[in-house]
């Protein structure tokens, strides 16, 4: 059962890391400022949401959230570089590891290849 549900996280760890390389590569880089923060709506949670605006290259104005909460947002007023899809430009991101999902992709790999080192590991009776 380990064995899987590590197979499981290993795969959909994969899947995070494999998004987000390609979105860094097809995303279109412009210069942004956050100017907000929400907090996340789970009180034991210390995660914040950055709020950014940025112009578009065809200069279209947005101002969004992001999708991903972290504990040491940046902060308002802070200039960062955003990288958006530019056939949804409400697709958007701080281009960080944080922000685009390549930080919790390694922790679910992570996770993964531990679950199945352990699941490998308890059925050869090892431990």
């Amino acid at each position: 059962m380990l064995f899987v549900l590590g197979l499981a996280n290993l795969a959909c760890g994969v899947w995070l890391l494999r998004r987000a390389r390609r979105f860094r590569a097809h995303g279109v880089r412009v210069p942004g400022l956050v100017t907000g923060l929400e907090r996340s709506r789970d009180p034991d949670s210390k995660a914040c949401y950055p709020v950014f605006r940025f112009t578009t290259r065809d200069g279209q104005e947005v101002e969004i959230t992001s999708r991903y909460g972290e504990s040491r947002p940046p902060r308002p007023g802070d200039r960062v570089t955003v990288l958006y899809d530019p056939e949804k430009q409400r697709n958007a991101r701080i281009d960080t590891g944080g922000q685009d999902g390549s930080t919790m992709g390694r922790w679910v790999v992570g996770i993964g290849l531990f679950l199945i080192t352990l699941g490998a590991l308890t059925a050869f009776t090892i431990i």
